[in-house]
């Protein structure tokens, strides 16, 4: 983890991604930070103090079972706020939070600004949109009972902003299924037109 020491790109980045708008509560101090592939950024023995407004990158969520397996809970992209849930209930999440490339996030200690934050409608109110939206998508993504090829097209239309599918890999890690369920129904979507292949691996949502 690096903070960086930019304030013409942290500017740039609270405007683009409008964090402010998030907020009624003044004098809030933001900081950029950057993750390393394979850093985590959110674990159960590591303390949430603060939110994490995801501005560059990807990251995977996931969980470990006892014997040491572990099981895909969310892919998370742009956008994304992590430490909501935390937040809420003032205490870790049995889940891990990894890097999966270079990630750059706008961050917010809520140690430093937890009071306010809790008096801040305007705020609790995006926290609230955040969860219900984390909650819809971890019912829609892992309903075993929805058909794969119904979950790709939800997660492209609804969850990845340019409705694209990058690497098969993604695509298992957030719906959860095998390779050779996933390949099926990409190859049954293009021959729909409904995907169109844009290079190996990636397929955009027509």
């Amino acid at each position: 983890m690096e903070y960086i020491s930019d304030r013409e790109l942290l500017k740039t980045t609270l405007e683009k991604m409008g964090i402010s708008g998030h907020f009624d509560s003044l004098g809030l101090q933001f900081h950029l930070v950057e993750y390393h592939k394979g850093e985590l950024l959110v674990a159960p023995f590591k303390p949430m103090d603060q939110l994490l407004f995801l501005a560059r990158g990807r990251v995977s969520i996931y969980g470990l079972r006892e014997d040491g397996s572990s099981f895909s809970v969310y892919l998370a992209g742009h956008s994304v706020l992590l430490g909501d849930v935390e937040f809420i209930r003032k205490e870790p999440l049995p889940f891990y939070t990894e890097a999966l490339e270079e990630v750059l996030c706008v961050s917010l200690s809520t140690t430093r600004h937890r009071e306010s934050l809790e008096k801040d409608v305007r705020f609790l109110n995006f926290l609230l949109h955040s969860v219900a939206d984390k909650f819809h998508m971890f019912f829609q993504m892992g309903n075993p009972a929805q058909p794969v090829e119904e979950k790709l097209v939800a997660f492209l239309r609804d969850l990845q902003p340019d409705h694209t599918l990058h690497g098969m890999k993604v695509g298992i890690l957030q719906l959860h299924c095998s390779r050779s369920q996933l390949q099926r129904v990409v190859r049954k979507l293009c021959e729909q037109g409904v995907l169109e292949k844009l290079g190996k691996g990636q397929y955009q949502l027509v």
